[in-house]
């Protein structure tokens, strides 16, 4: 097993801190899931818990839900073919389905709007008023980051000059440094800010809305056989959502990926292969070493 894979235990709390305990499903063989790392393990965990037990319900086999340190590591993981499915960003599931071959199984939200967050209280208003200040967003290869980068620079803002961009773990860990001051605002996508627990999403109010992105795609192995490839992707359309939990990325209505949003998606790697070239890395570099 990849030491590097953080895998999402679904026991008590105590469980969250045995990387190899996973979650329990009723029979082999296994099936593995590789999520975003947008979020912490818990909040991860428990937002696509509906999610896990449908499949494990539907396809009588055992589901296993695994993220990675960063998103670099996700796609090298993904690549590697450490999971069956991958949950990705758009640009980079357009990355792995136009590149690498990968099956395109499901869509979570048909969009979602990237924000800029600040605090209620603070004296943020306008675009200039951000001059000199630090914002926070996840890291390498995170498409929110890249959006509220392009609206920096469009409003005359050079990230690393004019501002400082913050790279953080996870949308949970953002929030936190803007509510202590280590921030003066956030960039996030709503899906991610919908997935956070209600403690960790209080005390901001919304600066500006700096884009709209494809949200998060579900993709499969190149390797795995066509037939398999239709039960997942069936059993993945099959969800209902839970009507007691919060709709968002991990308890909505998944649906179909269709030519229009392939095109869309085959656009979009363009954005994950600039992000590859800065971070020093390539299409191919992004493989595991």
């Amino acid at each position: 097993m990849n030491p590097t894979r953080r895998n999402l235990c679904a026991g008590g709390a105590a469980l969250l801190h045995t990387p190899w305990l996973l979650a329990q499903a009723p029979a082999e063989p296994l099936i593995t899931i590789g999520l975003a790392p947008f979020l912490t393990t818990a909040a991860m965990l428990s937002a696509f818990r509906p999610l896990r037990e449908h499949l494990a319900r539907q396809l009588q086999h055992k589901v296993e839900l695994y993220t990675a340190k960063d998103f670099v590591d996700l796609l090298n993981q993904t690549r590697a073919g450490a999971h069956d499915l991958s949950y990705l960003p758009s640009h980079l599931a357009g990355l792995a389905i136009n590149e690498w071959g990968f099956h395109a199984i499901a869509g979570t939200l048909s969009r979602t709007p990237v924000l800029l967050l600040v605090r209620s209280q603070g004296d943020l208003r306008s675009p200039a008023d951000l001059r000199g200040r630090k914002i926070g967003s996840l890291g390498q290869l995170s498409l929110s980051a890249a959006v509220g980068s392009l609206w920096l620079q469009q409003n005359q803002l050079r990230p690393g000059r004019d501002v400082q961009l913050v790279p953080q773990t996870s949308i949970n860990s953002a929030m936190i440094s803007l509510e202590r001051g280590d921030v003066d605002a956030v960039f996030a996508a709503r899906s991610q800010i919908d997935l956070l627990p209600a403690d960790n999403s209080r005390g901001h109010g919304t600066m500006a809305e700096v884009g709209s992105i494809e949200a998060p795609i579900f993709v499969a192995q190149p390797r795995l056989a066509a037939d398999r490839v239709a039960r997942l992707r069936e059993a993945m359309l099959s969800f209902v959502p839970d009507p007691t939990r919060p709709g968002a990325a991990g308890n909505t209505q998944l649906y179909r990926i269709d030519a229009a949003i392939l095109k869309r998606l085959a656009l979009l790697r363009e954005i994950a292969l600039e992000q590859l070239r800065e971070a020093g890395l390539s299409g191919s570099s992004a493989s595991p070493r």
